[in-house]
């Protein structure tokens, strides 16, 4: 990438930043920053910090600039937030987790990780790193195995024990064989036993139940960000035990019955889902119960190893002001309506915490303007002169005008497209046009002043270092941005079927309680000396069902012939039973949600807009 960042080197401003970090602690604020720009310099700045966190205001912000960063560095991960007021592990499903594991794998085990995130993910309130490093387990070929602890193992580890992995977060157990699906894997693993020895460990697909590969070895991250052991649930459960008797009793005396009701009934579920070694569900809240000592996102990286960059820091201080806030007065309500415990008002760090943890560490902050914040402690100031490209709406003409012009200014010009055929068409269609233009792919190649390079890549706006003499055009400035086209997707719902002139052979149809069949038209059927109409249904490995015509509402019409062929299902397995039960799961998932987040919403108080005036 020296064709990128070489020519930022050079700058004067650059310089002496990168001198003053090997000497200063604390915040520096670079103005002067523009959006499009701010990934090439945070990706510039390395100066030998073997680690970089990104910190931004918002979700989407975080998302763009994880984005814009991967065309720099591809080992660059997204660290989500949770939602702090409505956040609770028995109503969600893992794809947060697992997000945030990954996240966490990558700090462990790449050299130089880059970590991408919001204000508010620092406001977490995080168990130690040594917990998730002791809760990796590691499985080779030819160790010796105790079965049963490694079920209970993987079950403090936050693991689902099911008949058959099906999504990431479960285990299953079948004779000597042990399957797992790790959050931050692809496909699940395979582990069998011969006796008490591993003999082979392989990952497959969850679908087909495929090997794809043999491996000698693998690591299991916990399914889980909060792991507790036998010790560490009970010294949890003794606090929980003593703050909720105390809290229940001046409830009570305050004939407050509902309220002591309430929070007897939470901390009794909550032991016991514990007690019976079922999951930690909503375990998340009480973390300060069991561990002692909780740290910030920031204590996962080594403090005078990693360089910090805070995107904007007014707007991510009015975040944290704005979540800080609004956790308080949320918690207080709870608290008087039973559904909290005292303990639980701390399981959000303050702004004023998070503040003085960047001020302990090497921090950049990177604005647009060069404003003052009175918040942080400012050791140094320096300015960036950036500006943005101005739109090229697919004219080819303005944009041969304006390379010519950087042409003759002695820019170095560097033109990106998103496709290789499209990126050496548009270097031969330049140099038509007596540009001093050539294609490569090796972005180490150091451009020449007044030339241009063309290569792959992509980024959503380009950017210019007037003073530096140095452009980046993407192709979205030239054509603009590109519009993703909506796949039409044909859904298929059940129809009732009011006559047989409705189905035609070769049709799917569900029943109600033996699931996906086709139709194989009408037959007739003597039974007991009389003849009847019965439908013929056909399922999977060659099973036939005969329903009589009259009960043709039994049935419902899934898809005509012609539509993308499904799996059927077996007559008299399981699966169909299974696949219900699912989607029974997940319309019980919803509603809970549902009725916490009105709940929330009920318990909150309203704002009284004043009367109208003649504005």
């Amino acid at each position: 990438m020296k064709a990128f960042t070489q020519p930022l080197k050079l700058s004067g401003e650059m310089e002496k930043l990168e001198e003053g970090l090997k000497t200063t602690k604390g915040v520096v604020q670079v103005s002067g920053c523009i959006d499009s720009q701010k990934p090439h310099m945070i990706y510039t700045l390395n100066n030998g910090f073997s680690g970089k966190i990104i910190v931004t205001f918002n979700e989407q912000k975080a998302k763009e600039l994880y984005e814009n960063y991967r065309f720099f560095d591809k080992n660059a991960v997204y660290y989500p937030a949770r939602d702090i007021l409505f956040y609770q592990s028995d109503i969600r499903g893992n794809l947060l987790t697992r997000e945030r594991m990954t996240a966490i794998q990558a700090v462990l085990e790449r050299e130089h990780p880059v970590l991408i995130t919001t204000f508010d993910a620092l406001m977490d309130r995080l168990v130690p790193l040594e917990v998730i490093k002791e809760g990796i387990k590691s499985y080779r070929v030819g160790d010796v195995l105790d079965l049963d602890r490694a079920v209970c193992e993987l079950v403090q580890m936050g693991y689902e024990s099911n008949y058959q992995v099906e999504v990431s977060g479960q285990f299953a157990v079948r004779g000597g064989i042990l399957d797992i699906f790790p959050l931050t894997e692809e496909n699940p693993y395979r582990i069998e036993l011969w006796g008490d020895e591993i003999d082979s460990i392989r990952n497959f697909e969850v679908e087909t139940q495929r090997s794809i590969e043999n491996l000698e070895q693998v690591k299991i991250y916990p399914a889980s960000e909060v792991i507790l052991n036998d010790t560490r649930v009970e010294k949890g459960l003794e606090k929980l035990a003593e703050e909720s008797s105390q809290i229940y009793e001046a409830f009570r005396k305050e004939m407050k019955t509902e309220e002591a009701h309430r929070i007897k009934t939470s901390t009794d579920t909550l032991k016991e889902g514990l007690g019976e070694l079922g999951g930690f569900a909503n375990v998340d809240g009480y973390l300060t119960y069991f561990f002692d000592k909780t740290v910030s996102l920031l204590d996962y990286f080594e403090k005078e190893q990693t360089l910090v960059f805070l995107d904007e820091p007014l707007r991510c201080l009015e975040k944290g002001r704005v979540t800080q806030e609004e956790f308080s007065e949320s918690m207080k309500h709870r608290l008087e309506k039973g559904y909290v415990l005292p303990g639980q008002m701390a399981s959000v760090a303050t702004c004023q915490e998070v503040l003085a943890g960047l001020e302990r560490r090497m921090c950049i902050a990177l604005s647009t303007l060069d404003v003052k914040i009175s918040e942080l402690d400012v050791k140094s100031r320096f300015h960036i002169s950036a500006r943005t490209m101005n739109p090229y709406n697919s004219s080819f003409e303005l944009l041969v005008k304006d390379l010519k012009r950087y042409k003759s200014n002695g820019y170095q010009t560097i033109v990106l497209s998103g496709s290789r055929t499209r990126a050496k068409r548009l270097s031969q269609d330049l140099q038509q046009e007596d540009l001093s233009c050539f294609y490569t792919e090796d972005y180490d190649h150091t451009v020449q002043p007044g030339e241009i390079m063309v290569a792959y890549g992509k980024l959503k706006k380009g950017f210019e270092y007037p003073e530096l003499k140095f452009v980046v055009i993407s192709e979205s400035d030239i054509f603009g941005a590109e519009k993703k086209k909506k796949k039409k997707r044909r859904i298929y719902e059940g129809e009732k079927i009011q006559s047989f002139m409705d189905l035609s052979v070769g049709d799917y149809v569900v029943h109600e309680n033996h699931g996906l069949g086709i139709y194989r038209g009408i037959e007739k059927v003597e039974i007991d000396n009389t003849v009847k109409d019965y439908i013929k249904i056909e399922y999977d490995k060659g099973g036939n069902l005969y329903i009589q015509a009259t009960q043709l509402e039994l049935i419902q019409k899934y898809a005509n012939a012609d539509a993308k062929k499904p799996k059927l299902n077996r007559l008299g397995g399981q699966e169909w039973n299974k696949t219900k039960s699912k989607v029974r799961g997940v319309v019980k998932e919803i509603a809970r949600e549902l009725v916490e987040l009105y709940a929330a919403r009920q318990n909150r108080e309203g704002f009284v807009y004043g009367p109208d005036t003649v504005w």
